[in-house]
């Protein structure tokens, strides 16, 4: 879905690693998955289409992915202040680096949680959904480096998953799921995800004009 990515991942120019700690002033995060280029010692030709697992040198993209899969009113608010804390982090450690995050939120009228003997009900759930997918929409993005603090991309999914019967989750894609077009769906969080690593990162783009 993104040449720039697809090119610079099979030059070997880009690499990814998951659970990756991150250091800043003290402060460090595990963020879910980054990518960026190999360190030296590790940079090579590339394999073809495959992106390699290799701790990057320096993180490009930095994604953090998120759930409310239950008790929604206190969740997404936690939520909400982690993704905002997230994007402050990762662009205290570089202003160039593309910040996404994306949530799993559950439509389930149960859920199962570990920490209860019994599963918990939730009662209009679909107006839960849709209160949660407005608040996250309600989060800061930024283009480009000069602008407000803010997420580059931020996407949202909705799945129907009671942590009992795990052969019938499933993917929501009919309302109150967001749809083509909502800054928060999967396809909107990946293309800005792409535009901002090419504005920022691509060897093609910034390669010098003959």
């Amino acid at each position: 879905m993104c040449p720039a990515i697809a090119d610079d991942a099979a030059a070997g120019h880009l690499v990814y690693d998951i659970q990756r700690k991150i250091i800043v002033a003290g402060s460090e995060w595990n963020i879910d998955l980054v990518l960026g280029p190999p360190p030296s010692r590790a940079a090579k030709e590339g394999s073809g289409k495959r992106i390699e697992q290799v701790p990057p040198a320096t993180v490009r993209v930095a994604i953090e992915a998120k759930t409310v899969m239950t008790e929604h009113g206190k969740a997404r608010r936690n939520r909400q202040r982690d993704l905002d804390s997230f994007h402050q982090f990762v662009h205290r450690y570089d202003v160039h680096t593309v910040a996404a995050g994306l949530t799993v939120v559950n439509m389930a009228d149960r859920f199962k949680s570990p920490l209860r003997p019994e599963p918990s009900a939730h009662r209009n759930v679909r107006a839960l959904v849709q209160e949660t997918i407005a608040l996250l929409r309600a989060l800061p993005l930024r283009s480009v480096r000069g602008e407000e603090p803010g997420l580059e991309a931020n996407g949202a999914i909705v799945l129907l998953h009671d942590n009992i019967d795990l052969q019938a989750t499933a993917l929501v894609s009919g309302t109150p799921a967001p749809q083509v077009g909502d800054p928060v769906h999967y396809e909107s969080f990946l293309r800005r995800i792409c535009d901002s690593y090419t504005q920022r990162w691509s060897a093609r783009r910034n390669a010098p004009a003959d």
